[in-house]
């Protein structure tokens, strides 16, 4: 059975080593389970089960659960545990053919049509969804002779929220259904996310072939009861490794931290980590949590902040603003990071000692998952910690992480560590005409160091999400005029040569503003008062009106025969990128990089509307020929 031509992502099943998530407690979600293990047995169940809930809910654990019980009763078919940031697991460009090597190994009749998929096109890994599906999962299935007794297998797909497109994850939605086809295998899918509104929409989509369960909306009592199980179950650990009196903490205390951490099991599981920690004393990392009085706005605050502000413990304002300096630039980068980089490597990156970069994160062990050995990648224990410190209502907090600062940083490190290792022949090669399977994997590996690699693919991913994208520019015009070929060459040796073009074609649309190259001889007039870049401009229908967008954050209406400026509109607080007006000459659409649209009445300059949707810049509006309907495009894709 020869499947290693199929594209896969190694960490994504539920069993794989690079997915450690813990299984429920025993006498904890009994219900819940109960009811997926039925639905998963009965002929009659839906195809989709939707598993969703808020952030630290619980889905992953619950998902990690039922896979390990499905596979022991031999009910399962395949499983891939999406994580943002984890590069073969971030995307759903491998979900298929991942979920087609699993399958093929538990039911191996569908190996011959899955082997003539990849005969008839070697390269139907890099294929659309749809091909993808069709080729390696769904014919595969129509192929299997009809029994007597109908085989019934269960797929487990968690956090299909962390798919990093939305319109990849509506496809998904889309195609999973067709399965019900099949008449020799049952096939169903248990799917846990966030209840994002993409998802929401595509399950609207499906409505006659899912059901589901929300999380957060479990009865308080159930919720209470297993949190209650699993401190004193924590507890009961830490007293055997601990000399703690056999009643310790106390029930008044269990109660407290049981109120606070309800309805989020991550909130539990994140102090419990905390009180823990080998380098600490328990108790009184137990009295910081039960002392903290302040007021907190979520969950998520009363279980983050009590922990990092243990980092500011016993600090004096000179110590606690290097601290807190350090932090960000630290756990910055590594929040942020398209996929997580070792310690070593992180110094690199971030120009800073190793020793001194582990010192810091050894004091947040319970919100990173920090490996002793430094060139193990540092991870996230869980994305409600990365949305924690770039929310952008935390700004004025002292731990918030300013995105696109960090963006711009890691862009000018990406291009600085480019700029001094990349040359002709980076690896040392004999001669220009070696194949790419002489070159030894430890050559490329001496020569492009984790470091480099994450610079020569990623730079365009961070710059493009910079503060100040214009100003960055320059250095990327002096990069790629002298190591452009180099870069070309280092991402063909990381075999990432497909990646070139989509790179390109992102820098492509980052700096694609209007540029005037010759004067015009038929120049009539000359519209001065924006104070910074003129993006876009559109006449009235009857052109009586030149309306005019600029990187000042306006948007400023002219009257074309005179040059007279009549209106300024004032309300985005970023970038106008685009402008256009109604066909009836009533209506003014703005779209912006603060990721909305604003509509304004032209008669009065008043706005009328502000659409909200987007979660990139607004890079263009246009109106309908009759004017009843407004499309907007964005950097979300």
């Amino acid at each position: 059975m020869d499947l290693s031509r199929l594209q896969i992502a190694k960490q994504a099943a539920f069993d794989s080593y690079g997915n450690q998530h813990s299984e429920c407690l025993p006498g904890t979600r009994i219900d819940l389970l109960r009811e997926i293990e039925e639905w998963a047995k009965s002929p009659h169940g839906k195809c989709i089960f939707w598993l969703n809930g808020m952030a630290g809910t619980g889905k992953s654990t619950i998902s990690q659960t039922v896979a390990s019980r499905l596979q022991d009763q031999q009910l399962l078919g395949a499983s891939f545990f999406f994580r943002r940031g984890e590069e073969d697991r971030g995307t759903a460009k491998k979900l298929f053919p991942t979920l087609t090597e699993q399958m093929v190994n538990r039911i191996p009749q569908m190996l011959p049509r899955v082997q003539k998929a990849m005969d008839d096109d070697p390269n139907i890994s890099e294929k659309v969804l749809r091909e993808q599906f069709e080729k390696l999962l769904l014919n595969p299935l129509f192929d299997i002779e009809q029994r007597e007794e109908i085989k019934r297998r269960v797929i487990v797909i968690d956090a299909l929220d962390e798919c990093d497109s939305e319109d990849d994850i509506g496809i998904i939605l889309q195609l999973l259904p067709q399965v019900r086809k099949s008449t020799s295998v049952q096939l169903r899918f248990l799917l846990t996310s966030r209840p994002e509104l993409p998802i929401r929409l595509g399950f609207e989509g499906i409505t006659d072939a899912h059901q589901d369960l929300v999380l957060h909306e479990i009865e308080k009592p159930v919720i209470e009861h297993d949190i209650s199980l699993y401190f004193e179950d924590q507890f009961l650990r830490l007293k055997q490794r601990r000399s703690f009196p056999p009643d310790w903490p106390g029930a008044p205390a269990t109660k407290i931290l049981v109120d606070r951490a309800v309805p989020l099991f991550i909130a539990a599981a994140t102090i419990c980590r905390f009180i823990s920690d080998v380098k600490w004393n328990p108790q009184k990392r137990l009295e910081a949590i039960l002392t903290d009085q302040s007021t907190y706005v979520s969950k998520m605050d009363s279980t983050y902040v009590p922990v990092l502000k243990q980092l500011l413990t016993g600090q004096n304002e000179i110590e606690s603003r290097k601290l807190l300096e350090e932090f960000k630039e630290i756990v910055g980068v590594i929040i942020i990071l398209a996929t997580p980089l070792s310690i070593n490597s992180l110094s690199h990156l971030i120009d800073r000692e190793s020793d001194d970069v582990k010192c810091r994160l050894d004091q947040l062990h319970s919100v990173l998952g920090v490996p002793n050995n430094f060139d193990t990648p540092v991870r996230l224990l869980h994305l409600s910690f990365r949305d924690f410190l770039l929310d952008h209502h935390k700004d004025k907090t002292k731990f918030w992480i300013d995105e696109k600062y960090t963006n711009q940083r890691l862009t000018e490190r990406c291009l600085q560590i480019m700029q001094s290792s990349l040359e002709k022949n980076i690896c040392k090669l004999p001669s220009e005409g070696i194949q790419w399977n002489e070159i030894s994997n430890d050559s490329i590996q001496h020569y492009i160091p984790p470091e480099l690699k994450y610079a020569c693919r990623y730079w365009a991913h961070h710059l493009v999400q910079c503060t100040d994208l214009p100003s960055m520019m320059h250095n990327v015009y002096r990069f790629l005029q002298v190591h452009f070929l180099h870069w070309v060459e280092a991402m063909s040796l990381l075999r990432l040569t497909s990646a070139v073009s989509g790179i390109l074609d992102l820098l492509q649309t980052a700096i694609s503003l209007p540029q005037v190259e010759e004067e015009w001889s038929t120049l009539t007039q000359t519209l001065e008062g924006h104070s910074d870049s003129v993006y876009s401009v559109a006449f009235s229908p009857d052109g009586r009106l030149l309306a005019s967008s600029s990187g000042d954050e306006t948007v400023r209406l002219w009257d074309p025969a005179t040059g007279a400026l009549t209106q300024t509109l004032e309300g985005h607080s970023s970038w106008v990128e685009s402008v256009a007006i109604s066909p009836d000459g009533r209506l003014l659409a703005s779209g912006s990089c603060d990721k909305t649209v604003r509509l304004w009445d032209l008669a009065t300059g008043a706005l009328t509307q502000t659409l909200k949707g987007h979660s990139d810049w607004v890079n263009s509006v246009a109106f309908s020929s009759d004017g009843r309907l407004l499309a907007s495009g964005s950097g979300d894709k």
